[in-house]
């Protein structure tokens, strides 16, 4: 390594529920130490369920400039503001077809995110209504209202092609092509550059466990029920912080930097 290269710390974070609170809103202190960790050259990436259209706006309210990924992994929104898909990302046409698919093989009532009115979205999603345009732009991921009992019934009846896959999330399951959260992470690392240390990563439901794989530092933010048991379960050695969502957040990265100060 070049004398004059430092290490950069890389910090990968899901957004709902992790870094924001279920109103979609960031609370002071969030910003606050986000801004203090911006000064002490550490890089936040958020890798999200979210879309494009969406994250423009998130990345602009919390002060973020770093690429990040969209719509768990079909996508990196880079720094300039353009975007870009991954190669296993299934256009958004493609995937209603497949939902089409399975409402018929499966006789289930499936609604998907288009289906849902706005006071129904607004509801399940704590966003605003003047926001909801911009979650129903989807590019190459479609959220699904299905009981989640009948997961397995519908991963079992999948079609071969496209290439597709189920993921289950804090309040959707999404159905999208063969990738996850944790495909983009090498794309980011060559856009933030490198070197990069530590990587971190934190999440909180079930479709963020690609991507506290890959990190060094597994963080498992809470809500307010708790952390979720399946996470706990698959990363028994993770960092869980006491307090829920943007508070444990920043309570969890004070205790991974501790040499940064407020």
């Amino acid at each position: 390594m070049p004398q004059d290269q430092k290490p950069v710390p890389v910090v990968l974070s899901d957004v709902d529920g992790t870094l924001l609170e279920p109103d979609g809103q960031p609370l002071p202190e969030v910003l606050q130490f986000l801004a203090v960790l911006r000064n002490a050259g550490v890089v936040v990436c958020p890798v999200t369920s979210k879309t494009p259209a969406e994250l423009a706006r998130i990345m602009n309210h919390l002060g973020l400039s770093a690429p990040a990924g969209f719509e768990n992994g079909a996508g990196i929104r880079l720094q300039d503001g353009q975007w870009e898909l991954q190669p296993t990302a299934v256009p958004l046409g493609s995937l209603m077809e497949v939902l089409n698919f399975l409402r018929q093989s499966t006789g289930l009532l499936i609604r998907s995110l288009f289906d849902l009115e706005d006071h129904e979205l607004a509801f399940m999603t704590g966003l605003p209504r003047e926001e909801l345009p911009a979650a129903r732009q989807r590019v190459a991921s479609l959220p699904l209202v299905v009981d989640p009992r009948w997961d397995p019934v519908l991963q079992g009846a999948l079609p071969p092609r496209p290439r597709v896959r189920l993921l289950r999330g804090n309040r959707f399951l999404h159905l999208q092509g063969a990738h996850g959260k944790a495909q983009v992470v090498p794309r980011l690392f060559e856009l933030v550059g490198r070197p990069w240390h530590p990587v971190v990563a934190c999440g909180d439901s079930p479709n963020d466990e690609e991507l506290l794989a890959v990190a060094a530092v597994k963080i498992i933010v809470p809500s307010r029920e708790g952390p979720h048991p399946w996470l706990c379960q698959r990363f028994p050695d993770a960092l869980i912080p006491t307090q829920p969502h943007g508070r444990g957040w920043v309570q969890a990265l004070q205790q991974v930097f501790p040499e940064i100060r407020r």
